[in-house]
């Protein structure tokens, strides 16, 4: 016991933080400085909600800062990534009076994903070539695998953490696969949350994994843990939740009303609720704003002034 009071003690000697940051805030204040080695962090909302974009742009905050990141996706091809990063660089990079050539420029970020247009014509560009100078610089810190065909299981994300300690994005948790194939959804999930949270603690590092909704979820006003796809496991193996809700969809009717500049505004804003929390505070509402035509949210968030209450969202 002392020798591990003593080995917690001690400052690290690269100076390296023992937490990996999202980038958002104030969601990293919620977390005590994000996300925490060791742990397992699931993240749920309704499908279009946001959770591939909040998670990318997560990993590439984390590359940004200089620390390593593994990505293993299983719902889109890497290239298609490539051009949702492209997108968010541009999106972060734009002046308020850029809109229309930052949208210009997104869409044909996307044309070149297709093959359809060389990458000189992006990089012809000021704006172009400054975002994919900035993808350029943290591209080597971030890995990206793709698997649309399900072969990549529990143990090749193990392989590939082990040549390098770094935090471990799984999008999505349901599409794990395992080494012995099952029909009954309730044991795969089961299998695969206690597998990513052992791999968590193993090589000591976090692991965000996204996760899908099930049947009541996709129709519930507001999504809750319950709600995530599979098994009871899945409230029980993270040690943070994290779920998305649209604003607009969450929110009381009365007070949309006779407002259409309020409900316009909800319609651009998603709601993060940190239903769990292991180490820090809980549940804590959270508000970011979308900017979804460059694949990224607003990481100038802010605590929800309205009052999550049951399925309904109501005004204090």
């Amino acid at each position: 016991m002392a020798d591990l009071v003593r080995r917690v003690g001690g400052a690290r000697s690269d100076g390296e933080s023992r937490r990996w940051a999202s980038g958002y805030e104030p969601l990293d204040d919620v977390l005590g400085g994000g996300f925490r080695p060791g742990e397992l962090t699931l993240v749920g909302g309704r499908p279009g909600v946001g959770k591939t974009v909040a998670a990318l742009q997560w990993a590439r905050n984390t590359a940004r800062a200089g620390r390593p990141v593994l990505y293993v996706c299983y719902e889109h091809e890497p290239v298609d990534l490539i051009g949702r990063l492209l997108a968010l660089e541009l999106g972060s990079l734009a002046r308020a009076d850029e809109i229309a050539e930052v949208t210009r420029l997104c869409h044909l970020t996307q044309e070149m994903t297709l093959g359809a247009v060389p990458i000189h014509r992006l990089t012809s560009e000021p704006l172009g070539e400054e975002a994919y100078g900035h993808l350029r610089r943290y591209g080597q810190l971030l890995r990206i695998v793709g698997s649309t065909t399900a072969r990549v299981g529990i143990r090749e994300i193990a392989d590939l953490v082990g040549t390098e300690s770094s935090i471990v994005f799984v999008d999505y948790l349901q599409k794990v696969a395992l080494p012995h194939a099952t029909s009954d959804e309730l044991d795969r999930t089961t299998r695969i949350a206690e597998s990513l949270k052992e791999l968590a603690m193993q090589f000591d590092v976090p692991v965000v994994a996204l996760a899908a909704a099930n049947r009541e979820g996709l129709t519930a006003r507001r999504m809750r843990m319950h709600h995530l796809r599979g098994s009871t496991a899945l409230a029980y193996e993270p040690d943070v939740v994290i779920l998305m809700n649209e604003k607009c969809v969450a929110v009381s009717k009365a007070h949309l009303a006779y407002d259409p500049v309020r409900a316009e505004r909800y319609r651009n804003q998603v709601v993060f609720s940190v239903e769990k929390n292991r180490s820090g505070p809980a549940p804590v509402d959270l508000e970011f704003n979308k900017d979804f035509a460059s694949f990224r949210f607003d990481p100038s968030g802010a605590i929800l002034v309205e009052k999550l209450v049951d399925d309904v969202l109501y005004e204090k």
